[in-house]
């Protein structure tokens, strides 16, 4: 599965209908889709993602929305006053949902400057140059912490000009053996994301950067396109 199964309930599509006030559409039939590209010494071709929100399901008896990524995979969102948190994940050749072991928190209420979380990420850019199997997000996890660090951005994309936009922020870092003269370097993971009212997420970051050596590292952005 590609890179962002990562990326944990990343929102996309042509504009469809608005989510009026929210910051994460979550109605039935709200699509997106995003251009895709990669950044990084190996060339990966561009993309396009597309996510849509499907019928609602229930989980433990409780309702769950369902937004479908057109790389092959479902993820089962709940929404409370808390905020929203991903529950559950789906597979498109799997019977039956994965529940995970803990929600993780997508979006976390108050939607306000300083507001702060931590979810597990892996590295989903960097590649190991001669070693098999190169992607090290099948052997390393490491805790990423999430603030909201504006609450009334301005950001354009292919699709327009959007605002105000929350513009949330994760952090992490791993430790990784890069080269024998470097030996072991803390490598940092960046994400960023911006949450606009009533689009949803309209553009996301991600920076895996690493020294020359054993891996390769690389930068992806996906913008909301029309």
């Amino acid at each position: 599965m590609k890179a962002l199964l990562l990326l944990a309930a990343w929102p996309l599509a042509a504009c469809t209908p608005s989510g009026g006030e929210a910051w994460f559409p979550l109605h039935p039939g709200f699509s997106q889709t995003y251009a895709v590209r990669v950044d990084s010494e190996e060339r990966r071709p561009d993309e396009r993602w597309t996510l849509r929100v499907t019928s609602p399901a229930t989980l433990d008896g409780q309702p769950v929305a369902v937004r479908h990524h057109s790389e092959g995979v479902s993820y089962w969102l709940r929404e409370d006053a808390q905020g929203i948190r991903r529950v559950a994940i789906r597979l498109d050749i799997d019977a039956e949902p994965t529940p995970e072991k803990e929600p993780l928190w997508v979006l976390k209420a108050p939607y306000t400057v300083g507001t702060e979380w931590t979810t597990p990420t892996v590295p989903y850019l960097i590649l190991r140059r001669n070693e098999h199997p190169r992607e090290l997000k099948l052997s390393h996890r490491v805790p990423m912490g999430w603030r909201i660090e504006a609450d009334d951005d301005q950001v354009s994309t292919p699709a327009g000009r959007f605002g105000p936009c929350l513009r949330v922020v994760g952090r992490a870092v791993l430790n990784l053996y890069t080269d024998p003269v470097n030996g072991f370097t803390n490598v940092p993971l960046t994400s960023r994301e911006w949450y606009c009212k009533g689009h949803g997420l309209v553009k996301f970051e991600r920076e895996e950067p690493v020294p020359p050596g054993f891996m390769i590292g690389g930068r992806l952005v996906a913008e909301l396109v029309d």
